[in-house]
């Protein structure tokens, strides 16, 4: 749908909000921006003026360089409260984009989101690469709003596996009751530190929980001794008190202390290298999520992980970034280096790290936990908002069960997308579907599929009303042969067939949804193979949908003693134009498009 074409239904009450808000924003930035400007001048007259009073200084010995004082002065504070400013100039800005996003997932621009979950993608996964879970034009696409790998994979994780109905439910609680909280998005969403959480995740899963290592008490005791006589030390050699030489003495006097405790500073400095701004990412957010006013009981129960005896998560996480940022510097700041040796800081900041490891280490996987989840869930909220006309569907673990009314794809634009009317029971477990090239036989497929995955989310679905059980998927529709693994279509069909008759094995039933298939080899052997996989997974407690162009294929329905049923979609053709409706009727196709196609593509057939 074009950026410019108007947004209809649920969408139109978020597009108003967000339209309204981005213009708040953009007006914000616009007065930010003159004032920015304004500060760059005063400070630049500011400076300009530093060094005229320099130069004056220089020229005339009548003239006390205390007068330096004054530009000096002003330029400090103007930096200092022009600093302020670009904070705000930047959360404006991250506001405003943030809108911008969100109002794109509204319109087919939500294609061009930078983040497209690729890296999730997993091509023996049972369901996630047929029905389009990552990846370009992917699902995780335009519902993702997580900022941290955590919540992202948390969130990637409920589209590729099956909660129970209990789970299942609480999510849908939880997403509906931050459903109306934008501004608890917006502010997540201008949290300035990005992470680099391909490191950090493993600090926080990994190293944290392991046993602390703290520096023996001696040792400790000594070298803190130490760094206190060499700040004075530094101290009065920069007040020429005492000869440079000193610092020497001083620094050779720590060397042995730090050589004993080399192993752990080694330890400690190659984990956490470069992870503090990860963490103060992290902690950022979890303030946010400290403070926030949450009405769903499961809800507060996640914001009570991250009390810690009386200390808020967010500050504790706060306090061992500081600390691994003032160990980072120590190590590799060639200016601050020397002083951080001389004042003992190595082997202080190694022993308080270790030190907060053995406090708090056992409780990181409980807020990353949380955190993760609640990003998650901001996300499927998001995505109830975006689209308030879709329905909350009803997940029943009572007895193998798929029904909806008016479904639709999630991800096609409104006015594009074609609804229709879905029923799989006990009684009746398939249906086959036959129909033209192009009628929209694969896309019903897609849509059974992507929203039953939106029901594991416990987000909205696109139906009128939907009931499911929580349902193994088996899919197999985009099959491909591979020259590098030597393997033909037929084989590769048959491989992915067979992946989805073994889930059946399992204690959950399967929904199936098989298109095409065994349409590499020949008809016959097409013929009964398709009849036999497709009697296996129905004898097994299978429910599901087979599309095909082999009309003799719909003929297994009738020895099916009623258990299955035989609908389609169908195309006109007029004046040499073909055209589709993408409705569902009853009964088996009676007309094929492919011969019409080949000559509308100017094939002499």
């Amino acid at each position: 749908m074009p950026s410019d074409s108007p947004v209809t239904s649920g969408a139109a009450a978020a597009a108003m909000e967000y339209d309204s808000r981005l213009r708040a924003c953009q007006s914000q930035l616009d007065d930010l921006r003159r004032t920015d400007q304004r500060f760059v001048r005063f400070r630049l007259a500011a400076f300009a003026l530093l060094v005229c009073t320099v130069f004056v200084c220089f020229g005339d010995e009548s003239v006390s360089w205390w007068w330096i004082l004054i530009p000096a002065s002003v330029f400090t504070a103007l930096v200092l409260i022009h600093a302020g400013t670009i904070r705000k100039l930047k959360r404006a800005d991250a506001a405003s984009e943030f809108y911008q996003h969100a109002r794109q997932r509204l319109t087919s621009e939500w294609k061009t989101l930078p983040d497209t979950g690729q890296s999730f993608s997993d091509a023996a996964h049972s369901w996630s690469q047929d029905l389009d879970l990552f990846g370009q034009g992917s699902l995780f696409q335009k519902m993702n709003q997580c900022r941290t790998l955590p919540g992202r994979r948390r969130l990637a994780s409920w589209m590729t596996t099956v909660p129970s109905v209990e789970v299942l439910r609480r999510r849908q609680r939880q997403a509906e009751s931050l459903r109306n909280d934008l501004d608890l998005r917006e502010r997540l969403a201008v949290i300035d530190e990005k992470g680099r959480w391909d490191a950090a995740e493993a600090v926080l899963t990994g190293w944290i929980a392991e046993s602390a290592r703290p520096i023996p008490a001696w040792i400790l005791s000594l070298s803190s001794l130490l760094g206190i006589l060499g700040a004075l030390v530094l101290l009065l050699v920069l007040l020429a008190l005492i000869p440079w030489t000193i610092v020497l003495l001083v620094l050779v006097l720590q060397a042995p202390l730090i050589w004993l405790t080399r192993a752990q500073i080694k330890s400690v400095a190659g984990v956490v290298d470069n992870v503090d701004s990860s963490l103060r990412q992290l902690s950022a957010m979890i303030r946010e999520f400290e403070q926030h006013s949450f009405s769903e009981p499961s809800l507060q129960d996640l914001q009570r992980q991250f009390s810690v005896a009386g200390h808020s998560a967010s500050a504790e996480i706060r306090h061992l970034s500081n600390l691994i940022a003032w160990l980072n510097n120590a190590l590799r700041n060639q200016l601050f280096a020397p002083v951080a040796w001389m004042c003992g800081l190595l082997v202080v900041l190694t022993h308080r790290i270790e030190t907060w490891r053995d406090r708090h280490g056992a409780r990181v996987a409980d807020w990353l936990e949380a955190a993760a989840t609640l990003e998650a869930l901001i996300s499927v909220g998001a995505f109830n908002f975006d689209n308030s006309d879709f329905c909350l569907p009803n997940c029943d673990d009572s007895a193998p069960l798929f029904s909806a009314q008016q479904l639709g794809h999630p991800l096609l634009p409104r006015e594009e997308c074609v609804r229709n009317d879905v029923d799989l029971t006990v009684e009746r477990p398939l249906l086959l579907i036959s129909g033209s090239n192009m009628s929209g036989k694969s896309t019903l497929l897609r849509s059974i599929g992507i929203n039953t995955v939106l029901a594991f989310c416990g987000s909205r679905t696109n139906a009128a009303s939907l009931t499911t059980y929580p349902f193994q998927i088996g899919t197999a529709m985009r099959v491909s042969d591979s020259l590098q693994e030597g393997r033909s279509l037929f084989f590769s069909v048959v491989q992915r067939l067979k992946s989805v008759v073994d889930l059946t094995s399992e204690t959950r039933p399967v929904l199936f949804l098989l298109d095409e298939i065994l349409h590499g080899t020949n008809s016959h052997d097409r013929r009964h193979g398709a009849e036999a996989v497709i009697r296996t997974l129905v004898a097994r407690g299978g429910l599901g949908l087979v599309t095909t162009h082999d009309l003799a294929l719909t003929q297994i329905v009738d020895t099916m003693d009623g258990r299955a049923a035989n609908m389609h979609f169908e195309d006109q053709i007029i004046d040499g134009s073909m055209s589709f409706d993408y409705q569902l009727r009853p009964g088996v196709v009676q007309r094929s498009n492919a011969i019409e196609l080949m000559r509308m593509m100017g094939l002499d057939v």
